[in-house]
């Protein structure tokens, strides 16, 4: 089966899930998910078990998209309801699940009333880009392994938007694929992957970044848990090959189900080949929907940063890979030297009040560390002179930056 595209690639997805549920839940447990280890841990020997660590990789985008205790989160992708009910438990959220699969909402539905948590987490048949939820539902939208089957993913940041109040926060985890060309045999591999997994395509950790950016997302940032999570196509962990060994099983279940099936089984070597070359990536990437007071610092992160691409020396394919989560110190690198460049540069044209060299000096060195280019558009906003700039911020930045 190929995947489509739209409705049809929608009604894939759907069936695929429908006649899988029961394989991942006993083979995979509650959390239809990678497992998340720390380096050189074996599954279920040096390292949790693959229950203990899907329970962790849930608690892990949760710390790194700082996702508050007591939030309205939708839950895009929601699966059997694993990670809703950790955050509707735990935490004290209220969930809202959406799942192209109406046997997996009925089962996510069913576990919460079991675990006490229906109240504060509820599961739907809902296309994902059209819940019908109204503008600024919710405080976070979380979608763990669920953008893969999306074929219109720039459309579910822009839906993501929509539905965050100001100050809301993105947070998600994917399956990615490695940034650049493939050769011929890296893209076979990928083309049995997607087609087996019901997936139209991968993007790159760093195409997720671009896309929330240009969906007007601030902070936007990512993680690589490539090694962290690879160990979830261990043989040992998956445990998909007491199913390959007895094929009369697979044979049976295909005869039942329809061969669409049999793409369960082709996960588990394809995906640790993809891990093993470093074609299938996998990470987490976190952002936020700015406040309307941030709108002043949005308008002037271009020309914030296109004043530093005049002093580094670099040209417009720079400036337009450089989003506002892209990080001063981590990222760009930028010298002691060319910083107080750009700060004599940012003062000249915003005004006396804008002293980034003054600001920098006052942090601690992890804050230097984090300090991003939508900061440094944030305290040029806060401080500017209301007399300075003009016309000026949307000119290109001289040479020499000034």
């Amino acid at each position: 089966m190929e995947p489509g595209t739209g409705a049809g690639l929608n009604t894939a997805v759907e069936r695929y899930y429908d006649i899988t549920l029961d394989l991942y839940e006993d083979l995979w447990g509650e959390h239809v998910h990678h497992g998340f280890w720390d380096p050189g841990e074996v599954p279920g020997v040096t390292g949790a078990d693959r229950h203990a660590a899907t329970d962790r990789l849930v608690r892990e985008l949760v710390d790194f998209a700082r996702v508050p205790a007591g939030s309205r989160v939708l839950d895009v992708g929601c699966g059997i309801g694993g990670p809703a009910l950790h955050l509707a438990g735990a935490m004290g959220c209220t969930v809202e699940g959406v799942t192209l699969s109406a046997r997996q909402a009925a089962r996510a539905n069913e576990k919460a009333q079991a675990a006490g948590v229906a109240g504060r987490a509820r599961f739907h048949q809902l296309d994902a880009l059209s819940t019908g939820f109204p503008d600024a539902s919710f405080d976070v939208v979380w979608a763990l392994e669920s953008l893969m089957h999306l074929p219109d993913r720039p459309a579910f940041f822009a839906e993501a938007m929509r539905l965050l109040r100001p100050g809301g926060t993105l947070a998600v985890a994917t399956w990615s694929v490695r940034e650049g060309e493939l050769d011929d045999a890296e893209q076979d591999l990928v083309r049995q992957i997607l087609q087996h997994q019901v997936m139209p395509d991968f993007s790159s950790l760093e195409e997720h970044e671009r896309q929330a950016a240009a969906a007007g997302f601030a902070d936007v940032a990512s993680v690589d848990w490539s090694s962290a999570v690879a160990n979830s196509w261990d043989p040992s962990f998956a445990q998909i090959r007491r199913f390959e060994q007895g094929r009369t099983v697979m044979r049976q279940l295909a005869r039942e189900r329809g061969v669409d099936v049999l793409g369960f089984f082709h996960a588990g070597p394809l995906m640790k080949k993809g891990f093993d070359t470093g074609v299938v990536t996998y990470g987490a990437v976190r952002a936020t929907r700015p406040e309307p007071g941030d709108a002043a610092a949005a308008a002037l992160i271009r020309p914030v940063a296109d004043l530093l691409r005049g002093i580094v020396g670099e040209d417009g394919a720079w400036l337009d890979s450089v989003v506002p989560g892209t990080r001063i110190d981590g990222d760009l690198l930028v010298e002691s030297h060319e910083l107080a460049a750009w700060s004599l540069a940012l003062r000249d044209r915003y005004g006396d009040g804008v002293d980034l060299a003054a600001y920098v000096s006052g942090l601690e060195i992890d804050e230097i560390v984090e300090l991003t280019v939508a900061d440094v558009a944030g305290y040029v906003a806060a401080h500017r002179s209301d007399d300075a700039g003009g016309s000026r911020d949307s000119g290109p930045a001289p040479a020499d930056g000034r």
